[in-house]
């Protein structure tokens, strides 16, 4: 596909997920909830003013309390031109955070496409937990969280990425837990963790466990979030952390830098297969039957 053809489909892909960002604000703004976008997305907001360039979604984070209420309220405010994907809303979806999808399209990460589950064009809501100011606890909590992710995900056949270096008995030991471990109490133990976590926590600092950059950098004083603050993105006005620089700085250094072209990454999706229009449940079933090996987590190149 030439480099016009992708240009074009990914325009028309981040103008589906504005659509999800603006419904988004709609809600949390008639319940009074909190959300910030994040990761490539705010730096999009600083730099561009709207998407990087190359980005295909959108992130946003939301204070624990408030992520809670918007599940309760997504079966009534969001309608049926929208899917609000958790753990909870879909049987065989493994996410500790949530995804609002559009129905109608398809969106096929490589990873989930051995996966039957609703994979239509979205964007992902990660929730914020408390964690306590002790780095001995921090580190435990989030080694815990990912122990738990990645038993689910290697329950679902979504990875292998668990047992990559690890010695033969050790993976041994997980592969047996994996065995006789229910999913659903993996998902009890994993969710037990970050409730573990505010109950331990001063509310000094928050912790995004599910996270792409992990500990520590998935830690910011609460301070830096706080009410947020308005920023335009592709000009809407939308609601970024309140002290968004130096979040920004912590997470990623010089975010104002562009990176070298051959670093200007999307996720592993074939453009030309995304539907906007007219997908059904049979462009959700598995398409590879085998189990997902982790080479290199892909990421948006901010």
């Amino acid at each position: 596909m030439d480099n016009q053809n992708t240009n074009s489909i990914l325009k028309k892909l981040q103008l589906e997920e504005l659509g999800l960002l603006t419904e988004l604000d709609r809600v949390c703004r008639k319940h009074k909830l909190n959300y910030y976008i994040v990761g490539g997305t705010l730096i999009g907001a600083v730099r561009h003013k709207g998407f990087i360039p190359w980005d295909d979604d959108i992130d946003v984070s939301m204070p624990r309390k408030d992520f809670n209420k918007l599940c309760k309220l997504s079966k009534t405010e969001f309608g049926e031109k929208y899917f609000f994907q958790t753990h909870k809303t879909e049987k065989n979806c493994s996410f500790h955070y949530a995804k609002l999808r559009k129905n109608g399209t398809y969106f096929g990460e490589e990873k989930f496409e051995h996966q039957s589950f609703h994979k239509g064009i979205f964007m992902d809501i990660f929730p914020l937990d408390y964690i306590p100011e002790n780095k001995l606890l921090q580190k435990l909590l989030f080694k815990g969280f990912g122990l738990f992710s990645g038993l689910i995900s290697s329950k679902d056949k979504s990875d292998e990425y668990l047992f990559k270096n690890k010695s033969g008995l050790f993976v041994f030991i997980l592969k047996c837990i994996r065995c006789i471990t229910p999913k659903f109490l993996l998902q009890a133990f994993r969710s037990l963790l970050t409730k573990l976590s505010n109950l331990l926590a001063n509310k000094k600092l928050l912790a995004s466990f599910s996270g792409f950059h992990g500990y520590p950098k998935e830690i910011a004083p609460a301070l830096w979030w706080a009410d947020g603050t308005e920023l335009t993105f592709e000009g809407k006005s939308v609601m970024a952390p309140k002290e968004y620089k130096t979040l920004l700085t912590h997470m990623f250094g010089d975010f104002m830098e562009l990176p070298p072209e051959e670093e200007r990454i999307t996720h592993n999706v074939d453009l030309q297969k995304i539907v906007f229009d007219g997908a059904t449940v049979e462009d959700y079933k598995p398409k590879i039957n085998k189990k997902r090996i982790r080479k290199n987590e892909y990421k948006v190149t901010p």
